[in-house]
């Protein structure tokens, strides 16, 4: 008989301890259940993502400094700020029924990309002030924060600032578990963030304590009635940029989750790169909304389903040369202030924009058979002004969050070149029309003295008289921002320069509704 040897390993040798005895950098194992729980390191919150989004002007010297929507009957006094275009023209071919170009502007920007910070070294930054003294967020600015709360952890949001902000925590299949408009405050705040959130997302609106005529800070207040366009509401359209985070895209006002994107890890997307693509859709915002819309193709007409919102009547279609819009009255349904509407399509790329508004349905009716669709909801800042300190906190230690300024040397000295020289608002001035205005209201003499001014800087068509009236007649060609700087004097000497400063609009303004609730 042939035997055959060496087929059987050497024996090894296994203490009771687990541990082996042979010294070959093997890791002990511990087979022993003695009752001592394994040791939890708990992660601190982390950000994951920070962009910065905001329209530009060409002429982008100075951001533009406020706003004046509130509904839809506000509209006749807003600055109209045309949505950035989308820079290459092959993107406009990716959906069904194309994407409509803008007619003239009325008034011009240019299409800055978003800028984002995807460095791990800088996010570890960012996620180290976040968790320490306090992270700075600017208007136009989104961070996502991952809160690792897999654990008993409860977790305080204190913020202070000059700008409003949008506040989201979220789940780990991205509910909304608090979603709130806050509004300027350099009073300290604190918000305690539900059990459940593992995401935090912040988003700075820009403004100031005196920018906003409500009280209210529930989902969707600022959003939902304030915009540097001439309607206000929460979605996206095709030329949206999209904030991206691990449960879904931030956009105004909510966030959408799109089937089939596989578009990586990039910070933020053009929507229409993900809308392509997409059969299925679900968008979560305020519930507060009263009108809700989808432009889709043609040929496929969306089915909606919804929570938290009761549609009240069947959509209302409107047939445009390339797209069509389906429109619904909807309100409230449950104590929640937000709510999640849900559609799909038959082929992927017919649908184009999700918009919720506030207001009489039968007046969005009209407006929408009259508007451009494609660039009926903004993105990034309400104002592009302003700045927000934020902190996270897993202890009840109290917390003395430091303002802005005292964080940041930097943005300290550029404030103090702002009060330098003062600054007056002069609203804006259609294209054809002559600003005539005294500015001499706005100076003083404690003697008495005859006060002398004078024009150091500003558009072509402007002048100052030595006394004091100011004139503009502004023409298609001075369209957008302008700055009048103006110097004062008198017997005693020069008593300082200030800024006069305003919009100049195009005379192809787009029609707006006025009156209604």
């Amino acid at each position: 008989m042939r035997r055959i040897y060496g087929m059987r390993a050497e024996p090894r040798v296994i203490s009771i301890a687990g541990v082996r005895e042979v010294d070959d950098g093997s890791i002990d194992v511990d087979i022993i259940d003695d009752g001592i729980p394994d040791e939890v390191v708990l992660n601190d919150p982390e950000v994951v993502n920070s962009v910065l989004m905001r329209a530009e002007m060409i002429d982008d010297r100075k951001p533009v400094g406020h706003t004046t929507v509130h509904k839809v009957k506000d509209a006749q006094e807003a600055i109209r700020m045309i949505p950035p275009s989308i820079a290459e023209s092959t993107r406009t071919t990716t959906l069904r029924g194309g994407v409509r170009e803008n007619l003239r502007p009325t008034m011009k920007t240019i299409n800055r990309n978003p800028s984002s910070i995807d460095d791990p070294a800088d996010l570890a930054g960012l996620s180290k002030e976040l968790n320490g003294d306090g992270l700075i967020v600017e208007s136009g600015r989104s961070i996502i924060v991952k809160l690792h709360q897999n654990d008993s952890r409860e977790f305080t949001l204190s913020y202070r600032g000059s700008q409003a902000m949008r506040i989201v925590a979220y789940d780990d299949a991205g509910r909304p578990l608090l979603d709130i408009d806050v509004l300027p405050s350099e009073k300290q705040n604190t918000l305690h963030l539900p059990v459940q959130s593992d995401y935090l997302a912040v988003t700075g609106y820009g403004g100031n304590e005196g920018m906003f005529d409500t009280e209210n800070q529930d989902s969707g207040s600022l959003s939902l009635n304030y915009s540097t366009d001439d309607t206000a509401g929460v979605g996206f359209h095709p030329r949206t940029r999209l904030v991206s985070s691990p449960i879904g895209y931030l956009c105004r006002g909510g966030l959408v989750t799109l089937s089939r994107t596989g578009l990586g890890d990039k910070q933020w997307i053009h929507a229409v790169d993900a809308l392509k693509s997409t059969k299925v859709a679900s968008f979560y915002t305020s519930s507060n909304i009263t009108t809700f819309a989808i432009v889709h193709a043609h040929e496929d007409i969306p089915s909606i389903e919804t929570q938290g919102l009761e549609i009240v009547s069947d959509a209302y279609l409107i047939q445009g040369k390339a797209l069509s819009i389906s429109i619904w009255p909807v309100r409230r349904s449950s104590e929640s202030s937000v709510c999640k509407i849900s559609t799909s399509f038959n082929e992927s790329g017919s649908l184009h924009s999700m918009i919720g508004l506030v207001g009489h349905h039968g007046e969005w009716i009209e407006f929408f058979k009259s508007r451009d669709w494609t660039t009926i909801i903004e993105e990034g800042a309400i104002c592009g002004r302003g700045e927000s300190v934020v902190q996270l906190s897993s202890s009840n230690d109290s917390v003395k969050l430091k303002s802005a300024e005292e964080l940041s040397p930097v943005l300290k000295e550029m404030k103090k070149a702002e009060v330098k020289s003062p600054r007056f608002d002069l609203g804006s001035i259609m294209v054809g029309e002559k600003l005539v205005q005294s500015i001499a209201k706005f100076a003083a003499d404690d003697e008495q003295d005859a006060l002398v001014f004078k024009m150091l800087s500003g558009p072509e068509k402007a002048s100052i008289s030595p006394d004091g009236e100011l004139v503009y007649a502004p023409g298609n060609e001075e369209v957008g921002f302008f700055e009048i700087v103006v110097q004062v004097s008198d017997k005693g000497g020069i008593g300082g320069n200030a800024i006069f400063f305003g919009m100049v609009v195009g005379e192809n303004t787009r029609p707006y509704w006025v009156g209604g609730e």
